[in-house]
């Protein structure tokens, strides 16, 4: 079946096999006060926080922290909060990984407030390639329609929300040979194209080291 949600990106159930492979890269450092953060206003407005999710958009696109949120120090073994943030178009947005995929706590949900971030992992498809595969589809109305498939390159970035300083970025492709078994369309997504995309569980072993260290 298909849909038009705003907002909601492509989605298939489980039965998809995706190969990821990719490099990555740490960045040196573990942050702090310095470097990245530009406020936004006057100090006497109060402190430089993300009033809501998408605000933390510029963490990703510019490297421009909030110095009114919690400092980073990797060294300290605790959980240190990350918000997920996603683009596969022009625009960023918050992402949050399904129940299971990991412990609670290592990622803010849509009912939490982006102040308690101490990260942002910045998750962006840079590159989908056509698969050739074609596959039949049913919609809503009971109509038959043809989706192509296409796999997709991305670039993961672990990145300091109150400096924007980026300490880990990594490289990967989202690949599968398998019909989705149903799909949901955001608006202004084509309703016959059917992108493979990396998933949240896919890089727990990367961002583990800076949440959870």
């Amino acid at each position: 079946m298909s849909s038009t949600p705003r907002g909601v990106r492509w989605i298939t159930a489980g039965l998809l096999v995706v190969a990821l492979c990719g490099c990555s890269s740490l960045i040196a450092g573990t942050g702090g006060d310095t470097g990245g953060s530009a406020p936004t206003g006057p100090a006497a407005d109060g402190p430089d926080v993300p009033a809501f999710a998408a605000d933390l958009e510029r963490v990703c696109t510019e490297g421009l922290g909030f110095s009114g949120l919690p400092a980073y120090d990797r060294e300290k073994k605790t959980v240190h909060p990350a918000m997920l943030m996603n683009r596969s178009g022009d625009d960023w947005s918050q992402s949050e990984p399904s129940a299971g995929d990991y412990p609670k706590g290592w990622f803010l949900g849509y009912s939490d407030k982006p102040a308690g971030a101490e990260l942002v992992v910045c998750v962006e498809r840079t590159k989908v390639t056509a698969t050739g595969k074609v596959c039949d589809m049913e919609g809503d109305d009971g109509k038959p329609f043809k989706v192509r498939t296409y796999n997709t390159s991305y670039r993961l970035r672990v990145v300091e929300a109150r400096t924007g300083e980026e300490l880990y970025r990594h490289t990967g492709e989202a690949r599968s040979d398998a019909c989705p078994v149903y799909m949901l369309t955001s608006q202004g997504e084509d309703e016959d194209k059917y992108y493979n995309e990396v998933r949240p569980k896919d890089f727990r072993r990367n961002v583990r080291p800076f949440i959870a260290p």
